[in-house]
C-alpha cells in the first residue's frame, strides 16, 4: 500500500547520491544544490485529494469507506459545514489530534451580514445583525432562502460558547472533532479543521478534502472549492444514486468542465453513490448514462464514472479490522445476503462487491503510475543533465593541450557572446499574444452568460417562490430578483476565475518558449549545456465582485411588468419581463466582465514580468556556472580518473 512513497523516497535518494557526486566539481554546484531540493520536495511530498459533492450525496460516508472506519460524522446543513483535512500524521501531530481554526470575528459578522441581506435586511455590525434575526417573518422565506435562515439561527445559538475563540486555534480530541463536524451551532464558526490520522490513505502521504457541498452559501466556499479543483492532485465528486442533479451541482460541474482542459491530465473521478439501490443492472447502467448525459450538459467528456456503495464498502473495511458490533454485523448481513447463523462473507467479496475495489484500482494507479511518475521522470531530467554536463566536462579535459589552448581562448569570449545573446531575446511578441488571449477569452463570456440567461431566470423566477397564498408578492418579486443577480454575478465571476486558469496556462506555455528560446540562442556558444526545464508557476486567482455593477431601482420597471401568476407562467408575463430584464442587464454585464479583464490585464502583465526577469537571471546563472566547469576542465583542474568514476556513478542512477 505503501508504493507511492517508496517510489518517491527512492527518486529522492538517487538524488542525494548523484548531489554528493557533483557538488566538488567546478561549476556543478548550484545544479547539485537544486538535486537536494528537490530531493527534500519529494520526500515531504503529500497528494491532495479534494471531496466535492452536494449536500446529502454520500461524501463523509465515501470518505470514511476510503479511510476504513467510522472518522467523519455526517455534517449539518452545508451552509454552516467546515473544510475537513484528513492529515497523515508527524511527529508534532501524532494520530488522532485535531487542530479547528476557527474564522475571524470579522469573517463571522461579513458572512452574517450577507446572510442577513437576503431578507432584505441590513445592520450596522454582528451583534446588530442577530437582533434583526427576530423581524425576519418565518412564513415568507422563499425556499432558496432557507440556508441563510438555518446559518443565522446556529451563529445565534452558539457565538456565546464560541466568541472567545474567534480568531484562534483549538487542540481538541476525535469527540470533539465530531461535535465541530456534526453540531451546526459550532461547524459555523470553523474556518478549516485538520484532523491527523493514520490509516491506508494517509499512511501514502496522501491528505483527503472534505470540502462543504456544491450548495453551500458561504461565498468565501466558492473560491476555496475553486483552488482545491484547481490545485488538488486528484477531485472526487460525489453523488447520490437516482438524485437528480441539484442547480448547485450543475453549477460546481460547469465549473469543472470550464476547466477540465487546462489540466495536463484528467484528474476527476465521479462516484455514484448508494449504487446497491439498482434493482437490476440495467437499472443501474441507465442511471450512469443519465449521470454521464449530465456531465456532457456541463463540458465534461469521457468522464471516469464508479457507481459503488460506500456503506458496504465501509462495513467491510470494519469486518477486515474486527470491528463489526452486534447491529453492524446485521446491516452487513442485509448488505451481503447473508442470512443469520451463516459465516459472514469474507471482507475482500464484500468490498468488492461494493464497487470500492474497482474504483481504488485505478485511482492508486493514477496516484501511483501516473502522478508519482511525473515527479519520478523530473527527478531523472536532473540527473541526466548532471551525466551530460559531466560527460562534456570529460571530453574536454581529455582532448589534446593544443586544442585545450584554444577552447579555453575562445570560452571567454563564448561566455560573454552566450550572455549577451540572453539579455538580446526579446519578449515583446510573447507580452503581446498574453494579451490578445486574454481579450480572446473574455470576448465570449457576456454572450454565454446570455446563453444561460432563461435557465438562470427560470431558476430564479420559479412557481415555488411565486405562489399567490398569502405571501407578499412585492417582496417575493424582489427576493426573486435578488437570486438572479446573485446568480448571475456568481456565473461571471466563475467564468473570471476559469479564465485565470486558461491564462495561467498559457503562461506557462509563454514561459516554456521563453526558455527553449535562450536554449536555441546559447547552444552556439556553449554546445553542452543543457538549459533546466521551465518550472510551471501557479498564478494567484484574483477576488472579483461578488455583485453587479447595477442599482435595484434601474430593474424596477422589468419587474412592475408583474400582474398576477397566471398571466406570469400560463400566459406571456414571463417572457416580457424575461426580455426587459435582459435588455436592462446587458450594460452591467458588460461593466463586470470589463472590470474583470482590467483586473486579469494588471495581474498577467505583472507576472509575466517576474516570469523573463526570474528565468533570464536563472538562465545566466546557468551559463556563468557551465564556463566555470568548463574552463576547469580545460585547465586540467579535474582528476580524469576522479571525473570518469563519478560519470559512471552518475550515469548508474539512470538505470
Amino acid at each position: 500500500m505503501n508504493q507511492l512513497r517508496e517510489k518517491l523516497f527512492a527518486a529522492a535518494e538517487r538524488l542525494r547520491r548523484t548531489s554528493k557526486e557533483i557538488i566538488d566539481v567546478p561549476g556543478m554546484q548550484n545544479q547539485a544544490q537544486a538535486m537536494l531540493d528537490r530531493a527534500e520536495r519529494l520526500t515531504a511530498n503529500r497528494f491532495t485529494v479534494a471531496l466535492f459533492g452536494a449536500f446529502s450525496a454520500g461524501k463523509s460516508s465515501f470518505a470514511n469507506a476510503l479511510m476504513g472506519d467510522l472518522v467523519l460524522p455526517v455534517s449539518p446543513n452545508p451552509t454552516t459545514a467546515a473544510i475537513n483535512k484528513i492529515m497523515p500524521p508527524t511527529d508534532t501531530e501524532p494520530h488522532g489530534t485535531v487542530r479547528v481554526v476557527l474564522k475571524s470575528r470579522d469573517a463571522v459578522e461579513q458572512d452574517v451580514l450577507r446572510s442577513l441581506a437576503v431578507f432584505g435586511h441590513s445592520a450596522a455590525d454582528l451583534e446588530g445583525a442577530l437582533d434583526e434575526l427576530n423581524k425576519i417573518d418565518v412564513t415568507q422565506i422563499p425556499p432558496t432562502a432557507k440556508p441563510h435562515y438555518t446559518f443565522l439561527k446556529a451563529v445565534t445559538k452558539g457565538l456565546g460558547e464560541m466568541a472567545e475563540h474567534l480568531g484562534g486555534q483549538l487542540l481538541v480530541d476525535m469527540k470533539a472533532f465530531k461535535g465541530f463536524v456534526a453540531k451546526e451551532e459550532k461547524a459555523c464558526f470553523a474556518e478549516y479543521i485538520e484532523l491527523f490520522y493514520s490509516c491506508p490513505l494517509t499512511d501514502q502521504g496522501i491528505v483527503l478534502v472534505d470540502t462543504p457541498g456544491a450548495d453551500s452559501i458561504n461565498a468565501r466556499h466558492t473560491g476555496v472549492a475553486f483552488e482545491y479543483m484547481k490545485n488538488a492532485d486528484a477531485v472526487l465528486f460525489v453523488t447520490y444514486y437516482n438524485h437528480a442533479f441539484s442547480q448547485a451541482d450543475r453549477e460546481f460541474l460547469l465549473q469543472m468542465g470550464r476547466v477540465k482542459d487546462t489540466f495536463e491530465m484528467d484528474k476527476m473521478f465521479f462516484i455514484v453513490n448508494a449504487a446497491d439501490l439498482a434493482a437490476s443492472e440495467e437499472e443501474l447502467q441507465g442511471v450512469i448514462t443519465h449521470v454521464e448525459k449530465n456531465l456532457l450538459t456541463c463540458g465534461i467528456r469521457l468522464p471516469r464514472i464508479y457507481p459503488v456503495s460506500s456503506q458496504t464498502a465501509l462495513l467491510a473495511r470494519m469486518h477486515e479490522a474486527g470491528k463489526l458490533n452486534a447491529s453492524a454485523e446485521k446491516v452487513y448481513r442485509q448488505r451481503t445476503q447473508s442470512a443469520e447463523g451463516e459465516e459472514l462473507m469474507p471482507a475482500g467479496e464484500a468490498f468488492a462487491l461494493s464497487g470500492m475495489a474497482h474504483f481504488e484500482e485505478d485511482f492508486l494507479r493514477f496516484t501511483i503510475d501516473e502522478l508519482t511518475q511525473i515527479a519520478v521522470n523530473a527527478a531523472l531530467g536532473e540527473i541526466r543533465r548532471a551525466h551530460q554536463t559531466l560527460a562534456e566536462f570529460m571530453r574536454m579535459a581529455q582532448s589534446g593541450e593544443s586544442e585545450r589552448q584554444a577552447r579555453r581562448d575562445a570560452a571567454n569570449e563564448a561566455q560573454a557572446a552566450a550572455l549577451a545573446a540572453v539579455d538580446a531575446l526579446s519578449v515583446t511578441s510573447l507580452e503581446r499574444d498574453l494579451d490578445k488571449e486574454r481579450e480572446e477569452l473574455l470576448h465570449y463570456v457576456k454572450q454565454r452568460l446570455f446563453f444561460r440567461f432563461n435557465e438562470l431566470y427560470g431558476f430564479a423566477f420559479n412557481p415555488a417562490v411565486l405562489k399567490e397564498d398569502g405571501r407578499n408578492m412585492k417582496q417575493a418579486l424582489q427576493g426573486c430578483l435578488t437570486d438572479l443577480l446573485r446568480s448571475i454575478s456568481y456565473d461571471l465571476a466563475q467564468e473570471l476565475r476559469a479564465t485565470t486558469l486558461r491564462l495561467e496556462k498559457f503562461l506557462n506555455k509563454q514561459g516554456l518558449t521563453l526558455v527553449q528560446n535562450w536554449q536555441r540562442d546559447v547552444q552556439g556558444y556553449a554546445a553542452g549545456l543543457s538549459l533546466t526545464p521551465y518550472q510551471p508557476r501557479q498564478v494567484e486567482t484574483l477576488t472579483f465582485a461578488e455583485e453587479l455593477p447595477v442599482s435595484a431601482q434601474a430593474l424596477q420597471p422589468a419587474l412592475s411588468l408583474f400582474k398576477n401568476t397566471k398571466d406570469f407562467f400560463e400566459q406571456d408575463g414571463r417572457v416580457k419581463m424575461r426580455e426587459e430584464l435582459e435588455k436592462r442587464l446587458q450594460e452591467p454585464v458588460t461593466a463586470y466582465v470589463a472590470q474583470g479583464s482590467e483586473q486579469l490585464q494588471d495581474q498577467f502583465s505583472a507576472v509575466f514580468a517576474e516570469v523573463v526577469q526570474v528565468e533570464r537571471s536563472r538562465v545566466k546563472e546557468q551559463v556563468n556556472s557551465y564556463f566555470t566547469g568548463l574552463l576547469a576542465a580545460l585547465e586540467m583542474k579535474v582528476d580524469l580518473d576522479e571525473l570518469a568514476g563519478k560519470m559512471n556513478r552518475v550515469a548508474s542512477e539512470l538505470e
